[in-house]
């Protein structure tokens, strides 16, 4: 049987190897815990085929019309295909891997931190992860959904599919590009509106970054306690800022002072994680957004 992504199998089956991508549509560079390194050069019907086997196995399409495809394939893993001329050196591929097993909180920083994550989660705030691309926004939030209550209905709406759990009744929707028609969409955004009717006794909404994150503020707002999100976002208090820059943005009838009190009002804590120069990912603030002052729990200045 051939393997789902052709040469670039043998590199995600390296447990070491965390990041696998082509760029200029022949160079391989691999990333692991000491960082990346290049790794030699693939032909272009090498490439050709590994692109074909990732449409293959996430059932979803790339080509001239749509050049850019994000997808998740069957072992977890996150793809994301650029096609030229939108690449213009050639066909660029990364494909991120995710760890095989949910990690602890313990591996994301000191009881001290790790602590007050868990009271916030049994305290049912609505909590946003924040961090840069690849710090660890996903693992941690699977880590902190280890700590629900065994009982609870989680809706869980991304753009990619790659959060992990091993709660018992979880609800999983994604969202759909349009065909070649360009019609049969369905955006984060309608995802949102749909999980508020799937009755979520915690919502979780992976990656904020479009017209989303005003439905999602606006149902955190209206009782739907003990909600997480992720973002990118350069440190806690930024992550104030940049949901206030991305609902403006997609709602220009809102002032920053309205975008950013209804942040406040929806929002409880900011956890930021940040990965390190030897390459682990760790918690270095929590901040608390409750009784419309910033107050920093843990890390800070």
């Amino acid at each position: 049987m051939l393997r789902s992504v052709g040469v670039l199998q043998e590199h995600l089956d390296n447990p070491e190897i965390t990041e696998v991508m082509v760029i200029d549509g022949h160079q391989l560079w691999l990333e692991d815990a000491h960082g990346i390194r290049a790794a030699g050069t693939l032909d272009p019907e090498q490439v050709s085929l590994c692109i074909e086997r990732i449409c293959r196995a996430s059932g979803r399409r790339i080509d001239l019309l749509s050049p850019v495809l994000d997808a998740r394939l069957e072992d977890g893993s996150r793809a994301c295909v650029v096609l030229p001329p939108i690449s213009t050196g050639g066909a660029t591929i990364s494909i991120r891997k995710f760890p095989k097993r949910i990690l602890p909180l313990a591996a994301f920083g000191p009881t001290s931190c790790t602590d007050i994550v868990k009271e916030i989660i049994h305290s049912r705030f609505n909590v946003v992860i924040s961090g840069a691309t690849s710090s660890g926004k996903t693992s941690l939030l699977s880590a902190a959904a280890s700590h629900f209550n065994g009982d609870e209905r989680l809706v869980v709406v991304e753009d990619t599919a790659e959060l992990r759990f091993n709660n018992s009744h979880v609800v999983r929707l994604q969202t759909r590009p349009a065909n070649s028609e360009n019609v049969g969409e369905i955006s984060l955004q309608q995802l949102v509106r749909t999980s508020l009717r799937l009755r979520p006794d915690r919502l979780i909404v992976g990656e904020v970054r479009g017209a989303e994150a005003v439905d999602m503020l606006l149902a955190l707002t209206s009782g739907h306690r003990g909600s997480w999100a992720t973002v990118h976002a350069t440190s806690a208090m930024n992550t104030i800022q940049r949901l206030a820059s991305i609902t403006i943005r997609d709602s220009p009838q809102w002032s920053l002072q309205h975008a950013t009190d209804l942040i406040m009002n929806a929002i409880d804590a900011v956890v930021h994680i940040q990965r390190q120069p030897n390459g682990r990912r760790g918690i270095t603030e929590i901040l608390c957004l409750q009784n419309g002052s910033p107050m920093h729990l843990f890390g800070g200045s």
